[in-house]
């Protein structure tokens, strides 16, 4: 009985640590992944659809904004430098950072450089997209996902976080007409007066 007793303490012995073994090797990976991901210079294109603390929100990632950012426009055939006063809701950017993303909800990162884009195409949506928030006077709103150009429209869900709603907008980019639904059903409004 005392040999099975004997066998049995030192298999939970060495099993105790293999496990203690397999726990920093764990660590290391995660902490090469953690490295290499800030290493790694990623980019995130969306429009900003807020602007808090020195902090955009693009595409449900908050990306803080100091004074050490590079900005700059650019239309397409040069770029121009810019500061980050020149950043507005609505915009369309690129901004560049490194990882890894913190995990909350919105995610967050540093930003290291933002492209507020100014072609002709970026500069009709960006225009549409602000004439909407403008117009219904929206301080949080959350888009989900990256809003979807078709044709001559901008769509997208969104939860408003005052509201707690989430909902489907779709804008007509020349006139700036918009419907506002909930993303399942059909539209709940309609707002056809010209935000412009």
């Amino acid at each position: 009985m005392k040999k099975w007793g004997l066998l049995l303490a030192g298999m939970l012995f060495l099993s105790a640590c293999s496990e203690e073994e397999a726990k920093p090797a764990e660590t290391e990976e995660k902490e090469e992944v953690a490295v290499e991901q800030e290493q790694t210079e990623m980019t995130e294109s969306g429009f900003i659809t807020q602007i808090r603390n020195d902090k955009v929100l693009v595409n449900n990632i908050y990306f803080a904004v100091g004074e050490e950012v590079e900005v700059e426009t650019a239309d397409g055939t040069e770029n121009k430098e810019a500061v980050v006063s020149d950043i507005r809701t609505g915009m369309k950017v690129d901004i560049a950072y490194k990882g890894p993303l913190e995990q909350a909800f919105p995610l967050q990162a540093e930003a290291d450089s933002i492209t507020i884009l100014s072609d002709e195409e970026s500069l009709k949506q960006t225009e549409a997209l602000q004439a909407y928030i403008n117009k219904e006077q929206i301080a949080s709103l959350l888009i989900l996902g990256q809003p979807i150009v078709r044709d001559n429209e901008i769509g997208f869900l969104f939860n408003n976080m005052d509201t707690g709603k989430m909902q489907e907008v779709r804008i007509n980019m020349d006139t700036h007409e918009y419907t506002v639904g909930n993303g399942e059903e059909e539209p709940e409004e309609e707002n056809t007066e010209d935000a412009s």
